[in-house]
């Protein structure tokens, strides 16, 4: 059975719905997979954007540091830090946003859908 409320359609047993003007099947064994190249294209262009603003950043607040007498010693270290944060959070903002995707995902035509 499918309800209308506006743009989108709640669904029952593999029927479509319609979701920000998209259409999207919501049994899994209707759905597509995606291919290996599609992921790995997602995942390069995501760890291109996390690790080049992870290295402006750590480049940033060294320099900062500098003008005030500091500076990091170690800053491959800080990069594999400030790496893994901007990563959590890039994923998790990303993801749980309007188009549910991240740069990567979007660039390869894949999205995030619950069941």
């Amino acid at each position: 059975m499918l309800e209308q409320e506006g743009k989108n359609a709640n669904n029952e047993d593999g029927q479509l719905a319609m979701k920000d003007e998209k259409l999207v099947k919501s049994n899994s064994n209707n759905a597509s997979r995606p291919t290996f190249l599609n992921t790995f294209m997602a995942s390069l262009i995501d760890l291109i954007v996390v690790g080049v603003t992870s290295t402006l950043v750590v480049f940033i607040i060294d320099t900062i540091l500098r003008i005030s007498g500091y500076a990091f010693t170690q800053k491959f270290g800080m990069i594999f830090v400030i790496f893994m944060v901007i990563m959590v959070l890039y994923m998790s903002i990303m993801e749980s946003g309007k188009t549910s995707a991240t740069f990567g995902k979007k660039a390869s035509g894949l999205f995030i859908t619950k069941r």
